[in-house]
């Protein structure tokens, strides 16, 4: 009844088996049948040892049967690898799994999936096996190239590694070509994050990963990213292909901001991520590679970056432009009110002291617990007593002070505070212009503020 049964069983596969497509039975079909039902049914089981040698036979045999035959034995030869102890017979399974890669190829091709595959597989054993470095290296090279954007996703990562390993064991690596590799794996993660955002926590994990392996297989310093990277931007963005000739609107006359290639941009970014690690932000390259990503992506941090750069370059116009920005890049009233005192500080330097309060009080306006924001118009009408003193008058020459006095106070600062005080009209200054404490003036000139009269 068993063997009734079993031949039945075995009916239904070879039945199966001629139905499927793809099958490329040998003139002694019996037996490939045969040792194709052994095989799998034995793999089923969890039997690898019994499953492997049929499945070789019909690798060696009729290695153009079907592609399952490669992809079992893979999983045949996992299964032994995972359970072998003996290092040497680890070794020859894992030496037999890569050969049954490169047989799937020449038997059903799709090299670049296969070398994919291959590549990860390898990885899994060698990758801290120093003889085995440059094979692997060669191997990531293979899916690198062949596959491109379409580069497993657990190779990324694993690519850099090995880069890594093998120039720091091996010095046949030269820096620019850890570089290259490193923008080719960068500009792959770019690609996925574009077209797979579901994933952009991981991907974002592997630039993380791909930074630090980078910094850590190369010396990566201000000198490396000016001489080195700073030459590479330059060149992409003055290609004929980045846009050379700029575009005009025609109805306003002005030239269309510069459009930059994603290359150009994806440099940018790298320059501008390692110019933070080497601390050289303030190095001309840095600043150029901010302003490249800040086309590409209106981003509140990077405009006030700029800013700040032009600022201290005494670009003021251009630090003013890029303060607008960020406060276009952003909805949080906080960081509005910040860069508002960034420029009202700026106009503080240029000599408007007018405008510096009018940003000073649109900071106030969105946070008005921003303590800076009173300190600095205190210190306006601080220093405008030779600005606005007429001399016709001694206590309203000194009515700015009142005006200084009652910024610091609301900001907190008693130092200063007490220091607008020692400014203020003396008692007998009142007297003799028939004056009195409590009385309401206006400090007239620019300051043009209500105060209540109060001596020193």
């Amino acid at each position: 009844m068993k063997l009734l049964k079993y031949l039945f069983v075995l009916f239904l596969i070879n039945f199966n088996l001629n139905a499927q497509p793809g099958w490329s039975w040998p003139e002694d079909k019996a037996t490939a049948e045969e040792k194709n039902v052994l095989y799998t049914d034995y793999l089923k089981q969890g039997e690898c040892q019994m499953a492997i040698e049929p499945n070789r036979w019909l690798i060696q045999n009729v290695p153009n049967l079907h592609v399952s035959i490669y992809q079992n034995a893979i999983k045949i030869l996992r299964c032994l690898i995972d359970k072998e102890e003996d290092a040497d017979k680890k070794n020859e399974l894992i030496q037999e799994a890569l050969s049954v890669f490169d047989k799937r190829i020449e038997n059903f091709g799709r090299e670049a999936y296969v070398k994919n595959r291959k590549a990860t597989f390898a990885y899994t054993f060698y990758r801290s096996d120093k003889t085995q470095y440059a094979n692997l290296h060669n191997m990531f090279m293979e899916a690198l190239e062949l596959n491109g954007n379409k580069l497993g996703n657990s190779n990324i990562v694993a690519c850099m590694d090995i880069c890594r390993k093998h120039k720091l064991t091996s010095k046949t690596i030269t820096d620019d070509e850890v570089l290259n590799i490193y923008d080719d794996l960068s500009k792959i993660v770019s690609f996925k994050l574009a077209n797979d955002p579901k994933n952009a926590d991981r991907l974002k994990r592997y630039q993380d990963n791909l930074d630090k392996l980078l910094t850590a297989t190369i010396t990566v310093d201000c000198n490396f990213v000016e001489n080195t990277l700073g030459p590479k931007l330059s060149e992409i963005v003055e290609s004929p292909s980045n846009g050379e000739i700029m575009e005009t609107d025609y109805e306003s006359l002005a030239p269309v901001e510069e459009q930059y290639s994603e290359e150009a941009i994806n440099l940018a970014k790298k320059i501008f991520q390692l110019s933070i690690t080497g601390k050289c932000t303030s190095s001309d390259i840095a600043l150029e590679a901010a302003k490249i990503m800040f086309t590409a992506q209106r981003d509140f941090a990077i405009a006030k970056f700029i800013a700040g750069r032009e600022q201290a370059n005494n670009n003021y116009e251009t630090a003013l432009e890029y303060y607008d920005g960020a406060i276009e890049s952003t909805a949080d009233d906080l960081q509005k009110s910040e860069v508002m005192l960034n420029k009202a500080q700026l106009y503080a330097v240029i000599g408007n002291k007018i405008k510096s309060r009018q940003n000073a009080r649109k900071s106030l306006t969105l946070n008005p617990n921003f303590t800076d924001a009173y300190k600095l118009i205190g210190n306006l009408y601080m220093s405008s007593y030779d600005d606005c003193r007429e001399g016709k008058s001694r206590v309203k020459d000194r009515l700015v002070f009142i005006a200084a006095y009652k910024m610091f106070k609301r900001a907190g600062l008693e130092t200063k505070a007490n220091q607008a005080r020692e400014q203020f009209p003396s008692m007998e200054e009142l007297f003799n212009e028939n004056l009195e404490v409590g009385e309401s003036m206006n400090t007239g000139c620019w300051v043009n503020e209500e105060v209540t009269l109060n001596k020193r």
